[in-house]
This record gives C-alpha cells, sequence and structure tokens, in this order.
C-alpha cells in the first residue's frame, strides 16, 4: 500500500503535492507534514524513536550530578556504567524472540513504558550499588525497546510501502539533542533529578505511547510477530544470512563510539585544540549523521541499500583520512563533519536488511545485527584507548578508517546473502 499524497519512491524527502492541497484546503494543515509523520501507522513508528532518544539523553546529561549525589569516583562511575552496557547486550539478544512472540508493535510499547518507569532509577541512586542496578534496568528497558521500534519501524514500512527507518533513526538523534538540552536546561534551575526523569517519562514516552496506541488497528497480516509464536532460539545469534550484516555493523559502530568517546580526546591532545573547541567534533559529527539521516530514505529508494552503506562507508573512510593527515583543527573537524554524513545510514540500512534476511523474522534478525553493533560500541572505544596508548592517536584513528574500508568492501557479500535486492 502506498502512503495517500505520494509515491512509494519518495521516502522521507517527498510531501503531500501542493496541487492538492489547493484542490483540498482542509489538508492545507498538514502541507509541511513529512512522509514519516504523514499517518498515524508511521507516526507510530517514528515516535518512539524520539522518546527513546530524549530519555536516554535526560539521564545522561546529567551524570555529573547523579556522580555527586552517589559519592563516586570516576572509576567507579564507570564500572557502574558497565551496569547499562550489560544490560543492553542482555536484553537485545533476547528481544528478538519477544518479538515473535507477542509482536513488534506490542514489545515497542512494553519497552518504552518501562524504559520511562526506570529512567527515574538513576536519579534516585545515593550508592554505587544502587547506581549500578538502576543503570542496568535501564540498559535492560532501552535494548529492548530499541529491537522492537527498529522491528516495527520495518513493519510500517511494508505495510505503507514507504522507506522511513532513516528518519525514525534521524528522530532518535534529535530527541538525544533534545534530552540533553532540556537536562542542561534542568541543571541549570537546579530542578531535582528524580523529578526531571519522571516528568521527560512521563511527558515523552507517555505520547508516543499513545500515539502507538492509536495505532494499534495496523493489518495482522503486516505483524513481524502477529503470526504467533514462531519456534526459534531465545537468543539471536549474528549466524546464517546475517552475518555479513553483523560484522558490518560490528565496525560501523566501532566507529561511531570513537566518535564518541576519543572525538574530543583527538582535537585536545592530538591537535592542541582548547576544551571548549574540542567539543565541536563530536557535536558536527552528531549533527551531521542527525541531518543526513533524514535525507537517508530517498537515498536508498533512488540508489538501493547496497550502494549507499559503500558510498556512505567509504565517505566515512575519506573523513576520517582528513581527521589523521589534517594538520590543524579545522581540518580535523570537517573530517567528522564527513564521517557523520557518511555513516548515518549504514546502521538503519545495516537494520532494514536484517529485518528482511530469509527464515529469520525481522525481531531475531534486527536482535541478531544489534548485539553485534553494540558489542562493537562498547568494546571499540576502550581497545582504542590501548591503541593510543602504545601508538599515539593518530595510528589509532587510522585503524577506524581501515574498519570503515571494511565497511564498504564488504557490503556487497553481505546484503547478496542477506537480501537480495529486486
Amino acid at each position: 500500500m502506498v502512503p495517500r499524497g505520494g509515491s512509494q519512491a519518495g521516502g522521507v524527502g517527498s510531501w503531500r503535492r501542493p496541487a492538492l492541497l489547493r484542490r483540498h484546503p482542509a489538508r492545507a494543515s498538514i502541507a509541511l507534514v513529512p512522509r514519516f509523520l504523514a499517518t498515524p501507522r508511521l507516526r507510530s513508528a517514528a515516535l518512539p524513536f524520539a522518546a527513546n532518544g530524549v530519555l536516554y539523553g535526560t539521564w545522561a546529561a546529567r551524570i555529573p550530578e547523579i556522580q555527586a549525589q552517589a559519592e563516586l569516583s570516576e572509576g567507579a562511575l564507570g564500572l557502574a556504567l558497565l551496569g547499562s552496557a550489560v544490560g543492553l547486550v542482555v536484553s537485545a539478544s533476547v528481544a528478538g524472540a519477544l518479538v515473535g512472540r507477542f509482536g513488534a508493535h506490542r514489545v515497542t510499547l512494553a519497552g518504552l513504558a518501562l524504559f520511562a518507569a526506570v529512567v527515574v532509577g538513576p536519579g534516585l541512586a545515593t550508592s554505587f550499588a544502587g547506581l549500578a542496578f538502576a543503570l542496568a534496568l535501564v540498559g535492560l528497558t532501552s535494548g529492548l525497546t530499541d529491537v522492537a521500534m527498529n522491528a516495527w519501524a520495518t513493519d510500517v514500512e511494508a505495510a505503507e510501502g514507504a522507506t522511513v527507518l532513516g528518519a525514525c533513526h534521524g528522530m532518535f538523534s534529535l530527541g538525544g539533542m533534545a534530552g540533553a538540552g532540556l537536562g542542561a536546561l534542568a541543571a541549570a534551575y537546579d530542578l531535582p533529578l528524580a523529578l526531571h526523569f519522571g516528568a521527560s517519562g512521563a511527558a515523552f514516552a507517555g505520547g508516543a505511547l499513545a500515539q502507538g496506541w492509536a495505532a494499534r488497528s495496523t493489518p495482522p497480516d503486516t505483524l513481524s510477530g502477529a503470526r504467533g509464536g514462531a519456534a526459534g532460539p531465545v537468543v539471536a545469534l549474528p549466524v546464517g544470512p546475517v552475518a555479513g550484516l553483523a560484522a558490518l555493523a560490528f565496525c560501523g559502530l566501532i566507529i561511531e563510539g570513537a566518535m564518541a568517546d576519543w572525538s574530543a580526546v583527538y582535537l585536545r591532545r592530538g591537535l592542541g585544540a582548547s576544551a571548549e573547541t574540542a567539543a565541536l567534533g563530536f557535536a558536527v559529527f552528531s549533527a551531521s549523521m542527525a541531518a543526513a539521516r533524514f535525507a537517508a530514505d530517498a537515498l536508498t529508494a533512488r540508489v538501493g541499500s547496497r550502494r549507499l552503506v559503500r558510498v556512505g562507508a567509504f565517505a566515512g573512510a575519506g573523513g576520517l583520512a582528513l581527521c589523521v593527515a589534517a594538520p590543524a583543527v579545522g581540518g580535523a573537524v570537517a573530517g567528522f563533519t564527513v564521517v557523520g554524513l557518511g555513516f548515518a545510514a549504514v546502521v538503519p540500512t545495516l537494520f532494514r536488511a536484517a529485518a528482511r534476511a530469509p527464515g529469520l523474522g525481522a525481531g531475531r534478525g534486527i536482535a541478531a545485527v544489534t548485539t553485534t553493533g553494540y558489542a562493537g560500541f562498547l568494546a571499540g572505544p576502550p581497545a582504542l584507548g590501548f591503541v593510543a596508548e602504545a601508538a599515539g592517536l593518530r595510528v589509532a584513528f587510522a585503524l577506524l578508517i581501515v574498519l570503515a574500508l571494511a565497511v564498504a568492501l564488504g557490503a556487497g557479500p553481505a546484503f547478496r546473502a542477506a537480501a537480495p535486492e529486486r
């Protein structure tokens, strides 16, 4: 089925036609609504990403105050944060079975409601044990939501005849930025942590849940889990047709994790930037990635998934090479911008291909690729630190170029094995 007011190939870049709106003045109020928000069902796919991003950015923005409240050293805080990482990987690995059993839509709504409830926990923690436990619950619920909402978005794509997963990931990026901004505002006014987290959970997750409930009438034959409890392993493993996609996600998310954890350090210690300027590295990477994700769906419809990942990874490799070769801060910041643009569509496209891989179902396919990707995201930056310690930051960043090239060169075989394009 093609959404009203546009063609299937239009993707997120398509808007309702002005001529149609002139013939139907009552529709003028939606003239500026992009395709991926044009129907209740499409909104039910996009808004959980935004709410998830807001909730994640909400608690992450106030980590220094959480640390002070629990009276933790930097080392103890890092150890407590591992609770979130462990919960994330564990829940992502089993979420596919839950999606197969209950359906992606139901698991998305349940996961988002649980995430909104447990996000208050870090704001109440006053000890290491309390914070570690609270963050483990955050990781468990956010990982469950992540897999389920990606599976639901691919279901909606099939039902609506639209390509929207890239825009959904863009909504997550915008949500994270909004959550962090609201966190900074709350900190400026000394808003109590638990009150801030609880209000954010109620407002943003509540809105997405209400929208999702309004779209509950999706035809059963489009739901990944509506066919009943399909037999299969409880833990989704990256084997068979999704093995190549999982390897690409592992490499790609190592690069994303390195941008988050090491871009500022690279600018500060490698190129002598000020603390304020050093923060630009991850800022421009995040902004360029968020912006590019809203164009990714139209590009997918135009050039195809395989080619989009290949070209994006080659561009990312070029951006990383610019970072390594740049003698000054400006060149490196430009390189980080190119990396964000290049890798913006890689992970959403891999998830879409995993959802369509034969014999697995959307939930298990995405869970297998997500779990492997998270392992790279979590393990990559510490490994990069060991390399930087032994050989320097430039050498460590040069290794990221090799990973980006591996994604570019491996895209063809991985996509042919998982989801041959028609």
